[in-house]
C-alpha cells in the first residue's frame, strides 16, 4: 500500500469513528427525549384517569416544549446525555434523581408565579417526577441487565466464590462486566448463615464452606476464587484441600495492605501461596506517626539491597521523605533496586551508595555529605551454618561494622539509628546469633547521647534471600526431594512486607534504649512448611516430592525465642509489637569488649573469640562445630575480611569534635 492510500485509510477511519460517536450522542439525545416526553404524558393519564379531552391534551402541548427543554438542560449539566447504559450504577440513579427533581421544582416555582396556563394541574408535575425517575432510570437498568445477561452466559467456567462479602461483590461485578476473563461466577458460599439464600448481583448464596465439595460437583464449578482478605491460615488451607480433592483451579484475594493502589481486583487474584497458609492478619499503621518523623527527612538505609532492606525502602516512599540513601556493598542487587525504584516510584529522590560498612571512611564522606536524619541498618551476614565455619567474618561485619556505622551515626548527630535484629539473638547457640547480640549491646552502650538507638527483634522471613522457601521451591522445581533438617525443627515467620511496615511503626515509637520484639504468631514446623509447599504446587507429598530429613546443621536449634526470660517484656500501643528495656551498657565496657574482640580476629584465635563472646554474651553456648575449630589452628583456613575499622580508643567526643 502507497503512503498516500495508508494516510486516506487513517483518515477514512477517524472520520468513520468521528461519525459513529456523533451518531450515538444523536440516539441518546433522542431516545432521552422520547422517554422524557413518554413519561409527561403518562402523567396526564394518570393524573386524569386515562381520560384525556381537548382542554387536557391542549395543557400538555402548550407546556411540552418548556418540560421537554429544561429536563434536557438538566440532563446535560448532570451528564446524563452521554455515557454507556450498559454501565449504569448507582451514581447514575443518583444523578437521574438530582436532575428531575431540579428540573420539577423549577417548573412548580412556574405554576406558582403564574406564568403557566390558568387551571393547569399541579399534580401532573409531581407524577411526571416520580415517573421520570422510573422510566429514565429504568429504562438504563434494562440495558445494563440485557448486557449483563448476555456477557454472563458468553463466559466458560463456572466459578464459586468463597466470600459473600464486600470483596466477593466486587468480583462478581468485574467478572460479569469482564466475559473475556472466562470465569462465570455461579454461586456464594459463605460461612456467615444470615447470609444463606441472599442474592448477590444475580448469583446465589446457598450455603457454607462446609458444603464446598457438594456445590463444585453440583454446579460443575472449574475454579474457586477465595474473596476473605480476613482468612485466617487454616480456613485457606481448609479450602485449598477441599479444591485439590475435587481437581479444581483455586485463586486467593491478596490481603488489602497488598492490594494497595491497585484499582482492579480481578487482576489480583493470584495462586494460592504459603504465606497465605501462615494466616497473619493485615498490619495496621500509625501513618501520621510515622509520616510525621519521615516527612521530608534523609534516611539512610545500610544493606538496602537486600530483601529486607529493599522492602523497607518500597515502604519508606511512601512517606514522602526528603531523600534516601541506598548503602550496599553488591553492584548488582543495588543497581537491580535503583531501576525498580526509577520505574515504580519516579518521585523518590534516593541516592544508591556502593560501600561496605566496614568502610570507615567512606561512610564518613556519606554521612558528612547527606546529613541523615534517621538511619535503618540492616546490613549483616545471617546465614546461620555458614557463619559458623566463617566466624571472623562474621565479627567483622555484624559486630564491628554495627558499630561503625552506629558510632558515625552518633557523631553526626542522626536522630535516631534502628537495628534490624534477630530472635537467634536470644540464647544463642552460634556465631551469627551471637553476633546480633553483640550488635543489641553496643547500641546500648552508644546510648547516652543525642541519637535514639533502638533495636527491633524478629524471626525468620519467608521468600528473603537464602530463605527455606526459595530453596523449597527450587527443590520441587528439580523434582525433589525436599531437604528439611529435622522433623520437629520449628521457626517463626512472617512476610517481608509485614516484617518492614513493623519496623517502621517500632521506629516511630522508638525514644531510645528500647528492644522491639515483633509478634511472629505461632511458630511453625518446616516440615508442615514444605508439605504445604508441596501441595499448592499441585503435587503430593512423600508421593511425587519426597521431604528428606538431613540433621540440623552447625549452630542451629530446633526451636528459636524472642525474648529472654528475665527481660521483662511489655506490651505496646500496637497489638503486633511488644518492647523491653535493654538495660544499662556502659560504653567503656563495650570499648573493652571490641578490644578484645579486635585482638582475637587479628590473631585469628578461635579459643580467645568464643572466651570474649561468652563474657559478653553469658548465655551463649557454642555449637560442637565452633569448640572444634578451637582445637586446630585456624590461621591458614580463615582469611579476614580486612579494612579499616575505628580506633576504639577513641573517644566519641573527640570524634564529634573532628567531623566537625
Amino acid at each position: 500500500m502507497s503512503f498516500a492510500g495508508a494516510q486516506s485509510t487513517r483518515v477514512f477511519s477517524r472520520e468513520s469513528v468521528d461519525q459513529f460517536v456523533l451518531h450515538r450522542k444523536l440516539l441518546i439525545l433522542v431516545s432521552q427525549a422520547a422517554l422524557l416526553v413518554f413519561s409527561y404524558y403518562c402523567a396526564f393519564l394518570l393524573r386524569f384517569d386515562f381520560t384525556l379531552d381537548g382542554s387536557v391534551r391542549s395543557f400538555f402541548w402548550k407546556t411540552l416544549g418548556v418540560v421537554l427543554i429544561l429536563k434536557l438542560v438538566f440532563f446535560s449539566v448532570f451528564g446524563l446525555l452521554r455515557g454507556w447504559w450498559q454501565y449504569v450504577g448507582m451514581s447514575d440513579l443518583l444523578d437521574i434523581s438530582k436532575a428531575s427533581i431540579a428540573s420539577s421544582a423549577i417548573l412548580i416555582a412556574i405554576v406558582q408565579l403564574g406564568t403557566w396556563p390558568s387551571g393547569y394541574p399541579r399534580s401532573v408535575l409531581l407524577l411526571d417526577l416520580a415517573l421520570t425517575i422510573l422510566f429514565t432510570g429504568g429504562a438504563r437498568c434494562a440495558v445494563r441487565a440485557y448486557t449483563d445477561s448476555v456477557q454472563h452466559y458468553a463466559a466458560q467456567k463456572n466459578t464459586l466464590i468463597v466470600g459473600a462479602g464486600a470483596a466477593g461483590s466486587v468480583i462478581v461485578r468485574e467478572l460479569q462486566r469482564n466475559p473475556r476473563l472466562d470465569y462465570k461466577p455461579v454461586v456464594f458460599l459463605d460461612d456467615n448463615r444470615a447470609k444463606k439464600g441472599l442474592k448477590i448481583h444475580g448469583v446465589k448464596v446457598l450455603g457454607t464452606t462446609d458444603s464446598l465439595s457438594t456445590m463444585i460437583e453440583r454446579h460443575s464449578v472449574a475454579c474457586v476464587i477465595i474473596a476473605i482478605p480476613s482468612a485466617t491460615g487454616e480456613q485457606i488451607q481448609r479450602i485449598v484441600g477441599k479444591c485439590r480433592e475435587c481437581k479444581v483451579d483455586f485463586k486467593i484475594l491478596p490481603t488489602l495492605s497488598d492490594r494497595l493502589d491497585r484499582p482492579s481486583l480481578i487482576h489480583q487474584l493470584r495462586s494460592v501461596r504459603v504465606e497465605d497458609l501462615l494466616g497473619r492478619k493485615p498490619v495496621h499503621l500509625d501513618v501520621e506517626a510515622i509520616k510525621e518523623k519521615l516527612h521530608g527527612n534523609v534516611v539512610l538505609v545500610t544493606g538496602a539491597a537486600g530483601s529486607i532492606g529493599s522492602e523497607l525502602v518500597r515502604q519508606l516512599a511512601q512517606f514522602a521523605p526528603r531523600e534516601v540513601i541506598l548503602y550496599d556493598r553488591c553492584e548488582n542487587d543495588l543497581f537491580k533496586l535503583g531501576m525498580e525504584l526509577a520505574a515504580r516510584m519516579p518521585e523518590l529522590n534516593f541516592v544508591p551508595v556502593v560501600g561496605d560498612i566496614l568502610d570507615v571512611g567512606l561512610l564518613r564522606e556519606v554521612f558528612s555529605l547527606h546529613r541523615p536524619h534517621f538511619v535503618f541498618h540492616a546490613a549483616a551476614y545471617k546465614h546461620v551454618p555458614m557463619m559458623e565455619r566463617n566466624c571472623f567474618q562474621a565479627i567483622s561485619n555484624n559486630v564491628f561494622g554495627t558499630y561503625n556505622v552506629a558510632l558515625v551515626s552518633r557523631q553526626y548527630g542522626v536522630e535516631q539509628f534502628v537495628l534490624i535484629s534477630s530472635d537467634k539473638a536470644v540464647n544463642p547457640t552460634n556465631i551469627m546469633g551471637t553476633t546480633k547480640r553483640v550488635a543489641e549491646l553496643i547500641i546500648l552502650g552508644l546510648q547516652k547521647a543525642h541519637t535514639r538507638f533502638c533495636a527491633v527483634r524478629f524471626g525468620n522471613v519467608l521468600g528473603s534471600n537464602g530463605s527455606v522457601l526459595p530453596i523449597f521451591e527450587q527443590q520441587i522445581a528439580k523434582g525433589g526431594p525436599i531437604t528439611v533438617t529435622h522433623p520437629d525443627a520449628r521457626r517463626f515467620f512472617m512476610t517481608i512486607p509485614e516484617a518492614s511496615q513493623l519496623v517502621l511503626q517500632a521506629s516511630a515509637m522508638g525514644r531510645g534504649g528500647e528492644i522491639f520484639v515483633l509478634d511472629m504468631g505461632e511458630p511453625m514446623k518446616i516440615t508442615d512448611l514444605a508439605t504445604n509447599l508441596i501441595r499448592l504446587s499441585g503435587l503430593e507429598p512423600g508421593r511425587e516430592i519426597e521431604i528428606a530429613f538431613t540433621g540440623l546443621r552447625p549452630g542451629e536449634k530446633l526451636f528459636e525465642e524472642l525474648s529472654f526470660e528475665q527481660e521483662g517484656i511489655k506490651p505496646t500501643a500496637h497489638d503486633k509489637i511488644r518492647v523491653f528495656d535493654g538495660g544499662e551498657v556502659r560504653f567503656d565496657q563495650v570499648q573493652s569488649w571490641l578490644n578484645a574482640l579486635s585482638a582475637a580476629v587479628d590473631a585469628k584465635n578461635v579459643h580467645q573469640l568464643i572466651q570474649t563472646l561468652q563474657t559478653m554474651v553469658p548465655e551463649y553456648t557454642p555449637s560442637e562445630e565452633i569448640r572444634a575449630l578451637c582445637q586446630v589452628d585456624r590461621h591458614d583456613v580463615c582469611l579476614v575480611y580486612r579494612q579499616q575499622r575505628f580506633d576504639l580508643s577513641v573517644t566519641t567526643d573527640t570524634a564529634r569534635e573532628e567531623a566537625a
